[in-house]
């Protein structure tokens, strides 16, 4: 295969100037003068035979053709930083990385402590950040997973086959009433569910919750009468009231201790499979497999209910 002659450094100028759209901002962020960045520019241009940036009044703005570049030239630099930066082993006792962990309250609920724990202790320098789910991940996973490290979210949820998945662990969907609901009995009916009124959690496009999915699928539609941003809180706002709540069993924990108690369902619905997604880049980085060792070690330390 033949590439283009183009200076690699050229590159990383397209890249400071597609984000910056301005020649004086873009040559600030790469070390070069105005002259040097403009001289770049220009070579840019020939390359691509097209002007990039157009002035428009006192602003510059894209062309059509710098706009498809945008995107491409992230994720090449990216790739670029990720390639050149790769190392044959990791040792997490000196390395001073920051991670980013992108999931749901469940999961750092359940898993963010352990994780906390077992990262600082076999490496102390490095932090974390965790962050919630970004909603734009279902739209684009690919596109998303370059900014990150993982992303902790369960199957189902979006359709991404060149995300590397690894299986975190599994819960199940339980459906919850107060103990004190008398309106119904141990187990329910398709009708019942239907004429219920539920609390509901990330209903709405593109996060809605894969159970609703499941349900609409064999006839039964949930009439919402809570609509919650919240997973590990859910089955706590069923208390004291006649709604139900479908809720993750392990986040749920021992019901009857908190005033609530299971309800059967007529049908099975699927397992709830988090997993941990990250951009097939990160395949070249010990560190990330580290991680990913990590992750799965903690959460075959979580246990069941009784």
């Amino acid at each position: 295969m033949e590439l283009p002659s183009l200076d690699v450094n050229l590159v990383i100028v397209l890249h400071a100037l597609l984000e910056e759209r301005n020649v004086t901002r873009a040559g600030e962020r790469v070390g070069l003068s105005q002259p040097g960045t403009s001289a770049a520019l220009a070579r840019l241009r020939r390359h691509f035979d097209d002007p990039l940036l157009e002035r428009t009044g006192s602003t510059y703005e894209l062309t059509p053709l710098a706009h498809a570049l945008r995107s491409q030239v992230g994720d090449t630099i990216r790739r670029l930083e990720l390639l050149l930066n790769a190392r044959p082993d990791f040792d997490p006792a000196t390395s001073e990385r920051q991670w980013v962990i992108q999931c749901s309250d469940s999961v750092q609920t359940l898993l963010g402590p352990g994780i906390v724990r077992e990262v600082m202790s076999e490496a102390p320098h490095v932090s974390l950040d965790f962050q919630p789910l970004d909603p734009r991940f279902a739209v684009d996973p690919l596109t998303s997973a370059r900014d990150i490290d993982v992303m902790i979210a369960p199957r189902g949820l979006f359709t991404a086959p060149t995300l590397t998945q690894v299986e975190l662990y599994r819960d199940h969907w339980t459906c919850v009433a107060s103990a004190a609901n008398t309106s119904v009995g141990d187990s329910l009916s398709a009708q019942e569910i239907s004429d219920a009124r539920w609390v509901v959690a990330f209903r709405d496009p593109p996060m809605n919750s894969p159970v609703d999915a499941a349900l609409a699928g064999l006839g039964i539609d949930r009439r919402s009468a809570v609509k919650v941003q919240n997973l590990t809180l859910l089955h706590r706002l069923v208390a004291g009231t006649d709604l139900l709540v479908l809720a993750h069993e392990l986040v749920a924990g021992d019901l009857a201790a908190q005033g609530l108690r299971r309800v059967e369902l007529p049908v099975a619905l699927p397992p709830v499979i988090e997993t941990a997604w990250s951009h097939p880049s990160r395949q070249l980085d010990p560190g990330h497999h580290w991680l990913l060792a990590t992750l799965q070690r903690v959460a075959a330390g979580i246990t069941r209910p009784a």
